[in-house]
């Protein structure tokens, strides 16, 4: 199941980007789990609008690639890093290119994940990527206003320990996983706005008519049941590997 991400790339970092929690959980995540050095060159897949390339760039060659045109147009202007257009299940760079390769949330977009794992192996000598374990996740009063949504993120979302097996597949050893929490408070009308955004991808998955029911059930229910302020939280897993 794919999202067109041109349609959302005008708002995309509107309604997901936010700087202290790109610092402070996801790229700590990936710097402290995936042993990233200054100096050691990266290949960011599945780099979006460039918010991690950006983050990294100040101390570390980057090259972010991506399979939107459009979602790399949003990156312009954050930073001297190089942008490659591409399928990330032919990546177009010699063996060895890259001292690191980072995905973040990125897996469940691709056709055939193992496959770009065993691209990753070919052009990178680590990994470390950001993923969802569907297994444990809890949406909370999203669950309600989307009935749909958990069941087709469960389709999506490759299990953990499929994520191990295909890095080990791939010619990756010291495979390591390390779940850690999230938190983070928002204004009610800030959440909302995320919705509207549609700051899941799945929204744009969900049956016809379900999306725009749940808005509506959260425009309600948000205000009642939190007041000003929601909080949300969820756990992530970062996953490292080494060959």
């Amino acid at each position: 199941m794919a999202v067109d991400y041109s349609r959302h790339a005008a708002n995309y970092d509107r309604a997901r980007a936010d700087d202290v929690v790109d610092r402070e959980f996801w790229l700590e995540g990936l710097v402290e789990i995936g042993g990233l050095q200054p100096g050691e060159r990266i290949l960011d897949l599945g780099a979006g609008t460039g918010r991690f390339s950006q983050l990294l760039s100040p101390t570390n060659p980057v090259v972010a690639f991506d399979s939107s045109a459009a979602m790399l147009a949003g990156s312009r202007g954050k930073g001297p890093f190089e942008r490659v257009l591409g399928d990330g299940h032919h990546l177009p760079f010699q063996p060895g290119s890259f001292d690191a390769t980072i995905l973040v949330m990125v897996l469940h977009h691709l056709a055939d994940y193992p496959g770009t794992l065993r691209e990753v192996a070919r052009v990178s000598r680590r990994v470390v990527l950001a993923t969802s374990d569907m297994a444990t996740r809890d949406l909370g009063i999203l669950e309600e206003a989307f009935p749909s949504l958990l069941e087709i993120d469960r389709r999506r979302f490759p299990p953990i320990g499929g994520i191990v097996a295909s890095l080990e597949a791939a010619g990756f050893r010291g495979v390591r996983a390390e779940e850690r929490p999230y938190r983070r408070t928002l204004t009610v009308a800030a959440q909302l706005e995320r919705v509207r955004r549609r700051y899941l991808s799945t929204f744009d998955l969900l049956p016809p008519g379900e999306y725009e029911s749940g808005l509506r059930f959260l425009e309600d229910e948000l205000p009642r049941r939190y007041g000003d302020a929601f909080e949300l939280t969820a756990s992530f897993t970062f996953v490292a590997a080494t060959k």
